[in-house]
């Protein structure tokens, strides 16, 4: 498979047009945007609320929402900005990485198990993601996190949250027909199902994967709690209660930064093989 990609990069560079970086209440705190190499900054549109537009002094686009609407208003907006393009869409919290090609099987070229994707780092995952778009009925592609051991450099019809590629062409197949403000947050694992029911399968990539300190000051920070979390998760489940479940219903820290910071939620899964697999008989060439 690594000798494989390797020789499909030669063919040329595809790049991206747009990155957007939803944010708020971060002006002073641009992880994702302070890592992104310099031609990669040049790409990127913020996305900020009226309240707070006067304050980013960022030399990027920007584009402006109302206040108060919500991550996943937010998320539609964008999506509808970017029409019938690929793009990429990106918390603002979030770095990219590239692990060592060692762990997947192919020469190690670098000294480290992993480093902050370069601008050569992103030309490769950008021109990678493309060719699977092109090729796999698949519009909709994200990262494992960083903080995972290495495995399998590809997996399929995974969890997608924080940062992902969308084909904006096959979106719009359906974009009007998605209920954005289903739930205020888990906002991204319900557009996950509303792709993988449609028969558009999924891709994760683990050679370039994330790191996020998802519970650092501002973005969701001073609302998201147990509570929001559970009733927004709920409202999902009762959607799609064939692919939304409730694993432990005891109070658990989520992740290390959860237990740090004593957050507790309730844990929900999602059965994604069993939400694509339900699309087997649909065309989604007519949606």
């Amino acid at each position: 498979m690594m000798l494989m990609m390797l020789r499909r990069l030669t063919i040329g560079e595809r790049m991206i047009d747009k990155i957007y970086i939803p944010t708020f209440r971060r002006v002073d705190n641009q992880a994702t945007f302070d890592n992104l190499p310099d031609e990669y900054k040049e790409k990127v549109v913020m996305v900020v609320q009226e309240q707070e537009k006067d304050e980013y002094k960022y030399d990027v686009e920007y584009l402006v929402v109302d206040n108060n609407i919500g991550i996943a208003k937010t998320r539609e907006l964008i999506c509808r900005d970017a029409g019938n393009q690929r793009f990429y869409m990106i918390d603002d919290d979030v770095i990219l990485h590239r692990r060592n090609a060692k762990y997947f099987g192919g020469e190690p070229n670098m000294e480290t198990a992993k480093r902050i994707c370069t601008k050569e780092d992103l030309d490769d995952m950008f021109t990678l993601f493309h060719s699977w778009m092109d090729n796999n009925n698949i519009m909709h592609i994200g990262h494992k996190s960083s903080g995972l051991p290495p495995g399998k450099s590809v997996l399929e019809n995974k969890d997608i949250i924080q940062a992902t590629m969308i084909d904006g062409k096959e979106l719009s197949k359906f974009i009007d027909d998605i209920e954005w403000d289903l739930c205020q947050v888990g906002e991204d694992s319900r557009f996950m199902i509303d792709c993988l029911i449609r028969g558009y399968k999924n891709r994760v990539t683990d050679e370039f994967p994330k790191f996020s300190e998802m519970w650092g000051e501002g973005g969701l920070e001073n609302i998201r709690d147990a509570d929001l979390h559970k009733k927004e998760h709920m409202k999902l489940m009762k959607k799609y209660p064939e692919f939304v479940y409730i694993h432990n219903d005891r109070m658990k820290p989520w992740g290390s930064h959860g237990k740090k910071l004593n957050y507790t939620f309730v844990e929900f899964r999602y059965k994604l093989k069993d939400a694509y697999n339900s699309s087997k008989n649909i065309n989604h060439e007519f949606f």
